[in-house]
């Protein structure tokens, strides 16, 4: 059996112990649902059956590509709400709840949709012959120019940002002069990763550095210093108040619940909507015109999108 065939059997098999611990293990206080919010048990461990049937199949379709990136979809999103253990993690101070046992439940189903992700990535890439390891197909390389799409998502994520905090000021009148300091360095990093971050992932200086920044000033940024920021912001902003968040008020709406915080809890939930979605579509933008050439198209003639040919630098 080849590593290409061992790698999908491998997560078949991971996905099928998962999706069983998921239904069998209850968890502290007897509920087995604390860890992904209201899912049922079964339902996570349904997803976790199709995804080993989407991994046992040999012979991939539109289907299969359609099903896999469904079970990526959704264990991603069910366990990226583990977004706020890391945030207890970093910043003890804040005093947020934190359990060993859901964290690491809640990391599991992460670990497992971003895996999907990849095998179902690398299956579309081989289905549309494209390469496997960057899917370029017929030599074409990065994006030349950062595209006007990509743009427009960096700043409907700062607009996101902005409609976030501003609803925030209209339901307090005060200050929050008494926070700790735990909670002042959180409300910095959540400012600047929607302003400072979707921003850099758009513009020149996301990708050198700008002369203020004097140590550095006239290197080239790394690339993971914005992607993983970038993809933490995107994937638990969406998977929690997409997932979760968009979910309950529509279900109050409909259910005629109401109160004096319905407004603000829409304008919060669409705002880290649109703070996460555009950070995501950014940084795909910014992953496709700062990636590297890979080994396996290195000695191929490179072309950019827009048919310039070339060696890539």
């Amino acid at each position: 059996m080849t590593s290409t065939r061992r790698w999908p059997v491998g997560l078949g098999c991971w996905a099928l112990a998962y999706g069983a611990v998921r239904f069998s293990v209850p968890l502290p206080g007897g509920n087995r649902n604390a860890d992904l919010s209201a899912i049922p048990a079964w339902a996570v461990a349904a997803v976790c059956v199709l995804g080993a049937v989407v991994a046992f199949t040999p012979r991939v379709n539109r289907a299969v590509l359609a099903a896999g990136w469904a079970v990526a979809a959704a264990l991603t999103a069910l366990g990226f709400v583990l977004v706020l253990d890391l945030v207890a993690l970093a910043l003890p101070g804040l005093e947020l709840p934190f359990a060993l046992q859901p964290f690491l439940l809640r990391l599991g189903c992460a670990l497992t949709g971003l895996a999907f992700a990849r095998l179902t990535l690398t299956r579309q890439r081989r289905f549309r012959g494209a390469c496997p390891d960057c899917g370029r197909i017929g030599g074409v390389t990065r994006l030349a120019t950062r595209p006007r799409w990509a743009l427009v998502a960096g700043y409907v994520a700062v607009a996101g940002c902005a409609l976030r905090f501003g609803a925030q000021s209209l339901w307090e009148d005060e200050l929050p002069i008494g926070l700790s300091a735990s909670w002042w360095l959180f409300v910095v990093g959540m400012l600047a990763g929607g302003t400072l971050l979707p921003l850099a992932l758009v513009h020149r200086w996301g990708e050198i550095w700008p002369r203020w920044v004097l140590p550095l000033a006239g290197r080239r940024v790394p690339r993971l210093v914005l992607l993983i920021p970038a993809a933490l912001f995107a994937l638990g902003l969406v998977s929690y108040f997409g997932a979760f968040g968009l979910v309950e008020l529509v279900v109050r709406a409909v259910s005629g619940e109401s109160d004096e915080h319905t407004l603000f809890l829409w304008l919060a939930v669409l705002g880290y909507l649109g703070w996460g979605a555009g950070i995501g579509v950014a940084a795909v933008a910014y992953h496709a015109r700062t990636r590297p050439v890979c080994a396996r198209c290195a000695e191929r003639p490179q072309r950019t999108s827009d048919g310039l040919v070339g060696v890539e630098p």
